[in-house]
């Protein structure tokens, strides 16, 4: 399989690449490690609604090269709107018509902020032990739990969340549901983390919120007709897959970021009367971190062209472990490679390696990637 990029993908690259510096690095630089909020989130992400980021697109190179380019300049921008495209696209694709037509569009313009709530404080990793409730009552649902660790949680103006309808049926009862917080309100708070600063990471408090039955996410067809609930469970394990995909996209962006001021920093350091470049010692710190990152990328290619076209696990899994444990180390090589200066914070290394260490954790840590690789070569489950 050939992961080489032909010329319009260069040509694409690179023009994204001079938009990105000259538009995208001030704003990260003003407002990338500080708290986000939603006025700035919806600047950002109009800002990339010309360049495709939520679109949508078919072509699985172009894809990795909007994540990794944006991660690589604007980490926390990368997040946010890949969450909302998300959520927009679930919405535009699965929601009943009115559902779709009223929220898709603004989602997909940029205008408003989404997000996808799955995890919450006691259900991480087994999204069949989801204890969100989600009761049928009249014309509609009451939804009762909180959620925790929702990207783009508190700046959030649309939420698909996860629910139980009937903890008798297991994964069974698990059903998808669209919440539009200018009507159905519920509360939410910001969790403070390493990195990562002005991508939200936030627990979600629904206390009786009641929703239209009409913002069941289960598919409908165009007659308003309910299509195959039996689907929702799978389609969110399948949200879950892409999620891992885009986490390791911009695991490679960052470790990108990382390398580069590195690399530009040991060739005018000098030592001993010499640029530090020319040292064998930190010339094997500059080749490992180039394979290392060359390496992940590739993976996250094959994963992103799989994953378009049929279920890969173990692929997606090893995209997901490989990219994010590859940027830690990436981002702290380049800080031994710069010596006492990597430290400091403004050589803006040393938020790479907070923001990458924020990326082995979401959407499976990188021990339950290895269980599920684990799982596809043995055929046998290490959890049952």
């Amino acid at each position: 399989m050939d992961f080489a990029l032909d010329e319009d993908h260069r040509i694409f690259r690179d023009s994204l690449r001079k938009f990105l510096e000259s538009e995208l690095r001030p704003l990260d630089e003003k407002w990338g490690d500080e708290e986000m909020v939603p006025e700035r989130a919806r600047q950002l992400t109009k800002m990339l609604v010309p360049w495709g980021y939520l679109d949508g697109r078919s072509d699985p190179f172009i894809s990795c090269i909007m994540t990794e380019e944006l991660a690589r300049i604007f980490p926390s921008a990368a997040g946010i709107v890949g969450m909302t495209a998300g959520a927009g696209w679930s919405i535009t694709r699965r929601a009943h018509p009115e559902v779709a037509m009223r929220l898709g569009p603004p989602l997909l313009a940029g205008e408003l902020i989404g997000a996808n709530a799955i995890s919450e404080p006691n259900v991480g990793s087994d999204p069949s032990s989801i204890q969100c409730r989600a009761e049928r009552k009249g014309d509609g649902y009451v939804i009762s739990g909180t959620k925790c660790w929702i990207s783009n949680g508190h700046i959030a103006d649309v939420v698909v969340l996860v629910a139980q309808t009937d903890p008798k049926l297991g994964p069974a009862g698990v059903r998808q549901f669209v919440v539009d917080r200018r009507e159905s309100p519920f509360k939410s708070r910001d969790i403070e983390t390493i990195g990562l600063k002005a991508f939200p990471t936030s627990e979600l408090f629904f206390d009786d919120v009641a929703i239209p039955a009409t913002h069941r996410l289960d598919g409908w067809a165009e007659s308003g007709d309910m299509t195959d609930p039996a689907k929702s469970f799978p389609q969110v394990l399948q949200a879950i897959s892409a999620a891992r995909v885009g986490t390791a996209l911009i695991s490679v962006g960052i470790a990108q970021r990382a390398f580069e001021i590195a690399l530009a920093y040991v060739k005018v350091r000098k030592q001993f009367g010499k640029e530090i470049a020319r040292f064998q010692l930190v010339q094997e710190m500059i080749a490992e971190m180039a394979t290392d990152i060359d390496a992940a990328r590739l993976l996250c290619y094959r994963a992103m062209q799989f994953s378009r076209k049929e279920r890969c696990d173990a692929e997606v899994s090893m995209a997901k472990a490989y990219a994010t444990e590859m940027g830690v180390r990436v981002a702290s090589k380049a800080i031994q490679a710069m010596g006492a200066i990597g430290l400091a914070v403004e050589s803006k290394v040393e938020r790479c390696l907070r923001d990458a260490r924020m990326l082995t954790i979401p959407d499976g840590t990188t021990q339950i990637q290895n269980l599920i690789i684990g799982r596809a070569l043995t055929g046998m489950s290490a959890i049952r």
